[in-house]
């Protein structure tokens, strides 16, 4: 797990071997999996729920896990077409994921950020920016595209999502 968070860090901090890491390990996409899922747990505990309420509650931990893994595959989805499709960048969808599962934890920021300015609109937008930036870093790498149309592809991937998420019924930014 150490090699992980290694990357992890290397990830948030941008750095060019995180992604070399990531294309080449195919492994990468369950620890981007499981990175997913720890992040989702942490900031349902963040919310106030209690170590205790995440046993009683399992049901509505397991649907968010299960809403948070739906995102991640989407979102995933659909920044690899339009990098891909839209842009004509190269790749292939598992580093997508791996790039979005391992930006993931940068969603982390939206508590900390909401705490300090009491301001869940403010938190969401600083922690959603630092997401977009690493996985638009990320797909610069991989899709060989300018890191203007990166990151382009990173925001309509999330603007899809929203216009996917409104669709299925559920209006979720996570």
């Amino acid at each position: 797990m150490g090699v992980v968070l290694n990357r992890l860090l290397q990830a948030i901090r941008f750095d060019r071997d995180a992604f070399v890491w990531m294309d080449f390990n195919d492994r990468a996409t369950g620890d981007a999996l499981i990175l997913v899922a720890i992040t989702e747990v942490l900031i349902i505990i963040a919310g106030g729920t209690s170590l205790f309420g995440l046993v009683t509650g399992l049901l509505g931990v397991l649907t968010a896990l299960l809403s948070t893994v739906v995102f991640w595959l989407i979102y995933s989805g659909l920044v690899y077409a339009i990098a891909v499709y839209l842009f004509r960048g190269d790749g292939h969808y598992p580093i997508y994921l791996r790039i979005a599962g391992f930006a993931f934890p940068t969603l982390l920021l939206t508590i900390a950020t909401t705490r300090i300015f009491g301001n869940g609109l403010i938190g969401a937008f600083v922690g959603s920016l630092w997401f977009l930036l690493v996985v638009a870093y990320g797909t610069h790498y991989v899709s060989d595209l300018p890191l203007d149309r990166s990151i382009v592809t990173a925001v309509l991937g999330w603007a899809g999502w929203i216009v996917v998420s409104a669709i299925l019924g559920g209006f979720s930014l996570f």
